[in-house]
């Protein structure tokens, strides 16, 4: 059994800051914030399809922001009740990735910067940290490229099933936004127990470091139905060097979910549930890291 995805040519990637007053002069404004290393290559870029500027008043900008997250209430303030919206957008050769999507997202939180403004990035649908200068100078996909998040199902008290019922409940769907981007369908688990959401989100994570190079590479890629996920999969997600886990690879199988998603699911010869699957066959950092620090933060 094999799964197939078609990787494009070029991909389109897509940011916005909001504020009440725009500058006539937006290149200089991103300039002014930019760290140093990344000013020449910007500056080339502005202006092309690798990075276009337009601004517009927001009750025309069709960006759909009503749905965006944040983890400040204030940050989402500022985005619903911004009256312009100036978008950066960066249309990418694959070859360009992930390096053109970097420059484009730290064009746009230097933007913010400048203006004191609020920048989001629309394929996640998350305002963005906004400091340009607290970025990892290597990409790394934990670095708020990859939109997923937990469910609040069990701390809000609306999942009865007890904490330790390996499958008392399927509340939790998790599914990815932003990696089409990369140009790779995104990926969604589906019916896991609320006991089980951070092991399901970790896997989520591996599963899309371990596609995340297919991105590079046009046409169509023929993947088995069964992906095996590494430790070093995990650690590359994080930016950690060394392994995460010290057992083998990690089966997973793939189905295809319409055109533009896969879903992760246990592998075909496991006799359980999904959940039992989560609770018996996982390395046990799956169920306990929810987040990480990459080493060598800003290498020199």
């Amino acid at each position: 059994m094999s799964v197939t995805i078609a990787v494009p040519e070029k991909v389109i990637a897509r940011f916005v800051v909001t504020a009440d007053l725009v500058p006539e002069d937006i290149p200089s404004m991103i300039r002014q914030c930019l760290p140093t290393q990344y000013t020449d290559s910007v500056t080339e870029r502005l202006g092309t399809p690798l990075l276009d500027v337009s601004e517009h008043q927001a009750v025309e900008s069709h960006c759909g922001l009503e749905n965006v997250t944040a983890s400040d209430a204030d940050d989402l303030k500022k985005v619903q009740g911004a009256a312009r919206h100036i978008h950066l957008t960066s249309v990418l050769p694959a070859t360009d990735l992930p390096h053109g999507l970097h420059l484009a997202r730290v064009a746009t939180e230097a933007l913010a910067e400048s203006l004191c403004s609020v920048p989001v990035d629309l394929d996640t649908a998350r305002v963005l940290p906004g400091n340009p200068f607290d970025r990892p100078e290597r990409f790394l996909l934990a670095d708020e490229w990859l939109g997923v998040s937990l469910p609040s199902y069990r701390s809000a008290g609306a999942c009865p099933a007890k904490a330790d019922d390996i499958d008392g409940c399927a509340c939790v769907d998790l599914r990815t936004r932003g990696l089409p981007r990369f140009g790779l369908p995104d990926l969604e688990i589906t019916d896991v127990a609320c006991a089980h959401d951070l092991a399901a989100l970790n896997i989520l994570r591996t599963t899309a470091q371990r596609v995340l190079p297919l991105g590079r590479h046009p046409g169509k890629h023929i993947l088995s139905a069964e992906l095996l996920l590494s430790s070093d999969d995990f650690s590359g997600f994080w930016g950690a060097h060394g392994p995460l886990w010290e057992d083998g690879p990690l089966p997973v199988r793939l189905a295809k979910v319409g055109s533009s998603r896969l879903s992760v699911q246990a592998p075909e010869d496991f006799p359980g549930t999904l959940n039992e699957w989560l609770w018996d066959e996982l390395p046990p950092i799956l169920h306990e890291l929810l987040s990480c620090e990459p080493d060598d933060l800003h290498p020199t």
